[in-house]
């Protein structure tokens, strides 16, 4: 199974915020139904839900991470 992409550019890497720090950012890629954390460490990071929002890292779209899952 291929990983997760943007539904506008195509990219496949993602981030969230930490919920405490608006500038602190969490890279994932999203592959066979599971969160790869390409961020090393994940403390602050906030729980994975389908209603977590989550970021686009190359364009502007952004929405829950059910969009994507």
């Amino acid at each position: 199974m291929a990983a997760a992409q943007c539904s506008i550019c195509g990219c496949e890497i993602f981030y969230v915020k930490n919920p405490d720090d608006a500038y602190e950012i969490f890279e994932f890629r999203y592959e066979d139904g599971k969160v790869v954390w390409l961020t090393e460490d994940l403390e602050g990071a906030p729980e994975m839900t389908p209603d977590t929002e989550v970021y686009c890292t190359i364009c502007a779209w952004h929405g829950k991470f059910s969009d994507i899952s």
